[in-house]
């Protein structure tokens, strides 16, 4: 069995910490922003035979692309930069995916604790549910395999289901993520 290595910001923690033969390695609240711009973050610790899998996206579509329009071009110049880092990382390691940005809850529906004011919901919940399904589709049109199970977290208008999440912006429930590595984990 292939061991997958889901990195990046929560969101590679949440569900993928369930998955047997996962290891969730989080680098803290780094933006794929911040991670495409560095264009020179290379993740060493990853054996040669494992999977690297990036979780970014999030946090960006939530907190920053409202604030730099044109949207679409942001989003754009974004996956640019991230999926150069990447290339960098696919130098080292031969087996790349990339996780969706997962869908946007809406603002009303979060259960959780006061909105954390260090990462807040701007724009609503239309934009934000464009940025996600934008960005996704730009990095689904990368070269690297999708792993793409928005659908199944996301209820009929595109929104995080909150049964199957944190109460908050993570997936949760593992169940539909360990469908999918477990089909792909040894493509």
């Amino acid at each position: 069995m292939r061991t997958i290595y889901a990195i990046g910001d929560s969101h590679c923690l949440h569900a993928w910490h369930k998955i047997p033969g996962v290891v969730a390695g989080g680098m803290g609240a780094m933006t794929m922003h911040n991670f495409g711009s560095s264009r020179s973050v290379v993740v060493a610790h990853i054996p040669e035979d494992a999977v690297a899998c990036f979780c970014w996206g999030e946090i960006d579509c939530r907190c920053h692309v409202h604030v730099h329009q044109p949207w679409k071009e942001t989003i754009d110049t974004l996956v640019k930069n991230y999926l150069h880092t990447i290339d960098l990382n696919a130098e080292v390691h031969k087996r790349i995916w990339i996780y969706n940005v997962v869908p946007p809850p809406r603002r009303e529906g979060i259960i959780t604790l006061q909105e954390n004011p260090s990462f807040p919901f701007v724009g609503d919940n239309a934009a934000r549910l464009s940025y996600v399904r934008y960005m996704n589709q730009k990095l689904k049109e990368s070269k690297y395999p999708f792993v793409d199970v928005y659908d199944k977290y996301a209820d009929a208008d595109g929104f995080l289901l909150i049964p199957l999440s944190d109460c908050h912006v993570h997936i949760s429930d593992e169940k539909y993520l360990m469908e999918w590595v477990e089909a792909h984990r040894d493509d």
